[in-house]
């Protein structure tokens, strides 16, 4: 009996250290973790987004690694891999521009157990039309956490998904006077046009008649600055002379104006054009200038009285 026992109290001493020891993931001989990363398309996200004209789609390629020590963490990766277990990652967008709109196509992935798997998902992107012209990089801060696969670690990394806003050429006109008027044919209409700037930068209009009727004569602001705040408006004047052929006038014209925003740094980049359209009725008589000349006539004509009537009388 005293052999069987100091036999078994040996075993126990030998033993203890192993019954004792506890594996945690934070022990060097435990060492099985999980790698994220995601990764884009740089030259797709480096052409620019045009704000509210543009849904864009950027593809994201997460990629998760599995990292292990050479003894027991291998063991476990043999024991899950064997298994068939998954990795579930979750995606969140956790930060964005206040004028961008951004959503993810999945926000949970699943990729099998392996040393290496990639996945593939979709963000879409919509910018809001105050969003800053090539005023440097929008950035969207993307989460990414994988769920620990029984005694192997997660992880969770954040990305930054950087994207240029491109310039967005519009504005808006009002026309205080409205776009109708009556004048005579000594007169001249003048319409003032105001333009607001709805773009993202700083904005140079450019105005042209497009067609003047016969006889008559047509001018206008060449061109205006809108600032880059929304919201910025300036006024251009068209002006129009009728016809002052000699009759009378009951005439109806129309004047088209046409007006093209364009970057004021850049005036290549312009935006579509818009036509305003401008009525003016010419009514009354003109004498096309005769009325300077009735004075001398009055007075050729009393000369020529004076002389018939001296003539007669002598």
């Amino acid at each position: 009996m005293i052999k069987k026992f100091l036999l078994i109290g040996i075993l126990l001493i030998i033993s203890l250290p192993y019954f004792s020891y506890t594996v945690t993931p934070q022990d060097s001989a435990y060492n099985a973790r999980m790698n994220l990363d995601i990764q884009w398309n740089e030259i797709e996200t480096g052409k620019p987004i045009i704000p509210r004209e543009e849904i864009k789609t950027i593809e994201l390629n997460i990629t998760v690694e599995i990292e292990t020590g050479p003894s027991f963490g291998q063991g476990l990766f043999e024991g899950y891999n064997y298994n068939g277990s998954n990795n579930v990652i979750h995606l969140e967008i956790v930060e964005t521009p206040e004028w961008c709109s951004a959503v993810l196509d999945r926000i949970t992935v699943i990729t099998p157990m392996a040393r290496k798997t990639n996945a593939i998902t979709s963000i879409y992107l919509i910018l809001d039309e105050n969003a800053p012209a090539y005023g440097g990089e929008g950035i969207i801060k993307i989460r990414a956490e994988s769920e620990p696969s029984g005694l192997i670690n997660g992880a969770n990394e954040t990305f930054d998904l950087a994207f240029i806003t491109a310039y967005i050429p519009i504005i808006k006109t009002n026309l205080p006077d409205k776009n109708t008027k009556r004048i005579t044919p000594d007169e001249k209409a003048v319409f003032p046009i105001e333009v607001e700037n709805i773009g993202n930068a700083r904005t140079k209009v450019f105005f042209e008649i497009t067609g003047i009727p016969k006889g008559w004569s047509a001018t206008i602001t060449d061109t205006l600055i809108l600032d880059e705040q929304k919201g910025s408006k300036k006024t251009a004047y068209l002006s129009v002379i009728p016809s002052t052929e000699t009759g009378y006038h009951f005439d109806e014209e129309k004047i088209q104006v046409k007006i093209t925003p364009a970057m004021a740094e850049n005036v290549e980049d312009e935006g579509t054009a818009i036509y305003a359209n401008f009525i003016i009725q010419n009514r009354g008589f003109s004498s096309s200038g005769l009325e300077i000349y009735i004075p001398i006539l009055l007075i050729v004509l009393i000369c020529f009285v004076v002389i018939i009537l001296y003539l007669k009388r002598k």
